[in-house]
């Protein structure tokens, strides 16, 4: 799967987005730097009279650099997360929205009433999670972020889902069944002819089992939805009982993210 979509917001995953960021950025980088440098060149020139200088520019870089790191890791710290989540949120979400569209064309074209039922489904789903969630948490607490971003993953991927199915369509546009299987009973034809029309319907058939595992996978993301939307409504969030009582749904949501890898569009 893509990292766009195989996300896991843990705290640990969020720490060590965190430290990445912090030294990717160019403060950090470039008193890291000369902080370097500047010991290499105290040590060429402890003889001489810019020994002090390069030592005192070396240790001012040094204690820049530390400064920054413990600020972000330590006081700036929830600032910093709560940073990270809305932006991993934000890709996601301009991503949905991206897609939402072709989709509902799709299978408005292929007139596929499931699909189109479970698109409206899995709208009116996340709708009221991020209703339930908005209503238990601030939405500047890095929980509340944190669940926001990854069931709509979850709901992100169960979209794309519905992409790969309009690709299976597309795929098998081209054959008649109906049509097939009447030819199969013109007892003139012979054998090679009823080859031909038997791998084409092999087609057809294996296409259209693939569409109904799809379907069912998105059956189970709905149901992860409805879940954690029930326990999100019967919690107690302000004495601390949430994340206790969460922690299972959270990880078996995740887990459905990462199933949603066998019908990644970029995988057809």
């Amino acid at each position: 799967m893509s990292s766009e979509r195989n996300v896991q917001l843990t705290e640990s995953e969020i720490g060590s987005r965190l430290k990445k960021e912090i030294m990717n950025n160019g403060l950090f980088l470039s008193t890291s730097v000369i902080t370097v440098l500047g010991g290499i060149a105290a040590g060429l020139f402890a003889s001489s009279e810019l020994f002090l200088f390069l030592v005192g520019g070396a240790s001012l870089s040094a204690i820049t650099g530390t400064g920054y790191f413990i600020s972000k890791t330590t006081i700036g710290r929830h600032k910093a997360m709560l940073k990270i989540i809305e932006k991993v949120r934000l890709e996601t979400q301009q991503k949905r929205e991206a897609i939402e569209t072709q989709v509902l064309g799709g299978l408005t074209k292929f007139d596929d009433k499931s699909g189109l039922k479970q698109l409206d489904q899995l709208q009116t789903k996340f709708g009221a999670f991020s209703n339930v969630l908005n209503l238990q948490f601030d939405k500047d607490e890095v929980t509340h972020k944190r669940y926001l971003t990854s069931a709509e993953q979850l709901y992100f991927g169960a979209v794309d889902n519905l992409r790969a199915l309009i690709m299976l369509w597309h795929s098998v546009e081209a054959i008649n069944p109906v049509h097939i299987k009447s030819q199969l009973n013109d007892t003139s034809l012979d054998d090679s002819a009823k080859l031909a029309l038997d791998e084409r319907l092999s087609i057809y058939d294996s296409a259209k089992a693939e569409m109904l595992e799809v379907l069912s996978l998105n059956e189970q993301v709905m149901t992860k939805l409805d879940e954690l939307t029930s326990k999100l409504g019967s919690i107690k969030t302000r004495e601390g009982l949430s994340d206790v009582r969460l922690d299972t749904a959270m990880s078996e949501i995740l887990h459905l993210i990462n199933r949603t890898e066998k019908y990644d569009i970029r995988n057809i």
